[in-house]
Parts: C-alpha cells; structure tokens; sequence
C-alpha cells in the first residue's frame, strides 16, 4: 500500500502538483477528479512549452545580434551577403512636425499588442527605400519587432550595409557615407532600409555606446 502512495505522490509532484493537494488525494480519489486535474495541468503544461519556446527564440535573436555587432566592422561601409529575417512590422509613423522620434517611438510601444507586436524581441526601423531614408533617417516609416513569426521577409541577399554608434535615431555621417559609397562604386540600391539595433539598452547601460546596423539591399 505504501508503495502505491509513493507512486501517486511522485506522479502528481512531477506535474507541480501542489503538496497540500497531494495530501487531499492521498485519502480520497477517483478516475473523474484525476481526470480533471490532469487536463488542468495540461494545458498549464502547454502554456509553459509555450512560454519556454518564445523565450528560447528571443535568446538565440538577441544572441545573433549580439555576435553581429562584436564581429562589425564599424568604420567600413561594405556590400555583403545577409541572411533572410523576419519581422513584424507596426503601423505607419506620423511625424506631425512636433512629434519626434522619441513621441512615435512611445507610441509603438504602447500600442504594439494591436499588430501582435511582441516587445520581448529587439527592435528596429523601416524605410521605403533608400531616398525616404536619406531625406531623414532619424524618422524611419515604421518600425517593428525583430521575431522570427514576423510575416514580413527581409529576404537573403547581398546589401549595402553600414553602422552607426549612438542612441537610437542618432546615426551620425553614416548615412552620408553610405550614399558616397554608392555613388563611388556605382552601387545599384533597391527595396527598404532596414535599421536593426544590434546593441541597445539590454547589453550596455551608455546610449552611446548603443550599434544600429542600416541594409538596403544592392547591387553593383
């Protein structure tokens, strides 16, 4: 009999069973109660896979990224290969003159659950196309969330790629050298900008020390 006992005891405690509940089982039980509690704790269960999951993917995003930016090459404007990335993308940003980056920036913030934006994940901005980005790259169109469920494909191909040191929005000649460079070496721009922050507040606590990475995809 005691045997038994210990079986159902390591059972339940297995699935995070609470002990006191345990206790209440241990002298009374039938099929019909176990059956509801095993489907509680199912989907507790599938709740957690689900959590775990998401967290692992914000790791190994946040992980990428950091490699990126230990091994740029800051000062250097280059066309390289880059891998595809998925992105959710907010909604469009409306610069009213008096609203900065900062004002639209807050405001997707708080209201990224509306497009299923999920903040765990870094972040970055979005022009049209190298022109809007040159015309003010501190107000990119959109901006959106670095998560691998995004919908939005930044496909693999060879970019355009510069970096920038500083708080975000601040991205100092970099844009000026990279519209240089393609004007020098008669570089073929097309499709979006895109501006993934590759160090920001979760690694380094200087916003200046903060590394933006601007792609347009290219050709030569």
């Amino acid at each position: 009999m005691q045997i038994t006992i210990v079986k159902m005891i390591r059972t339940l405690a297995m699935i995070n069973v609470p002990l006191k509940k345990i206790a209440e089982l241990a002298k009374s039980r039938t099929p019909e109660q176990l059956i509801k509690l095993l489907s509680q704790y199912a989907g507790r269960i599938i709740d957690n896979i689900q959590y775990l999951k998401e967290a692992h993917s914000a790791i190994n995003t946040y992980r990428g990224l950091l490699c990126e930016g230990i091994s740029a090459t800051e000062e250097e404007i280059t066309v390289s290969e880059m891998p595809e990335k998925r992105i959710i993308m907010g909604n469009l940003n409306d610069f009213n003159g008096t609203v900065g980056f900062f004002g639209e920036y807050t405001r997707f913030c708080s209201i990224a659950h509306e497009p299923n934006i999920n903040l765990s994940f870094p972040v970055g901005g979005y022009f049209e196309n190298m022109d809007t980005f040159l015309k003010d790259p501190s107000r990119p169109e959109r901006f959106f969330s670095i998560d691998p469920l995004g919908n939005h494909l930044r496909k693999r191909g060879d970019y355009l790629i510069g970096f920038a040191r500083g708080y975000y929005a601040e991205l100092g000649d970099t844009p000026e050298r990279m519209k240089r460079y393609i004007d020098e070496n008669s570089i073929k721009v097309s499709g979006p900008v895109y501006i993934m922050y590759l160090f920001d507040e979760t690694c380094t606590q200087d916003p200046s020390n903060y590394l933006a990475q601007i792609a347009v995809a290219a050709s030569r």
